[in-house]
């Protein structure tokens, strides 16, 4: 597992910086002053924008991705589906244990004139941890994984992070959800990556490397 980091160093060393820039804001700031900065700074085209950067962490990109591994490798389509499925079963898990307030509802009683995107519903309740990151972080781990070129990799959590902050100024998580489904997100990926492709070299099947079209 050490090499499998160590190779996708153009991924990891931002996704640390980051993770820790986010956890001193966490630690040095209060739940309000975060999101009162965060909201405050909005505008047409960043609410289009980030409406349009969440998305990568919904079910139905899950799906396109599947699908079109399909036609690449089977066994990365494999991969694919159990690492949503462990992701998934992880971060709702916590969801319900935890059961936090979501941000529109923790600040229900000061009575502050929040921005909203128009036509998003806001929910209320399982805010820790953040399902989208969760999702988001675990598809671009994947994909840095699996790309050939790993200074990629610096793309993918550059994209998994714009996930992560979509979820803040829609108004949908605090920053501390989006730190959790980051480590959820990730290390589902990179468990299940290794443990696979483990098990793909100790047990070799003729069907791992082809796809639909062979």
């Amino acid at each position: 597992m050490k090499q499998l980091i160590k190779s996708n160093l153009p991924f990891f060393i931002p996704y640390t910086i980051i993770w820790f820039c986010v956890l001193l804001l966490v630690l040095s700031t209060t739940k309000l002053e975060q999101m009162t900065f965060i909201n405050s700074h909005n505008s047409l085209w960043a609410d289009w924008f980030f409406y349009t950067a969440t998305q990568m962490g919904e079910g139905w990109f899950w799906g396109l991705l599947i699908i079109a591994f399909l036609f690449i490798r089977y066994d990365r389509a494999l991969i694919l589906v159990t690492t949503l499925i462990i992701s998934t079963l992880i971060s709702s898990s916590l969801k319900l244990y935890f059961d936090t307030l979501r941000p529109v509802a923790f600040f229900k009683e000061l009575n502050i004139n929040w921005h909203f995107v128009e036509g998003l519903d806001i929910h209320i309740h399982q805010s820790f941890p953040s399902g989208h990151t969760t999702s988001g972080f675990a598809i671009f781990t994947l994909l840095t994984f699996f790309s050939k070129h790993k200074n990629t990799g610096f793309i993918f959590v550059l994209m998994a992070w714009l996930v992560g902050y979509s979820r803040n100024y829609l108004f949908q998580h605090f920053p501390e959800d989006v730190l959790g489904g980051a480590v959820i997100g990730t290390f589902s990926s990179l468990c299940i990556y290794f443990i696979c492709t483990k098990i793909f070299l100790k047990i070799p099947k003729n069907w791992h490397k082809k796809n639909l079209l062979n």
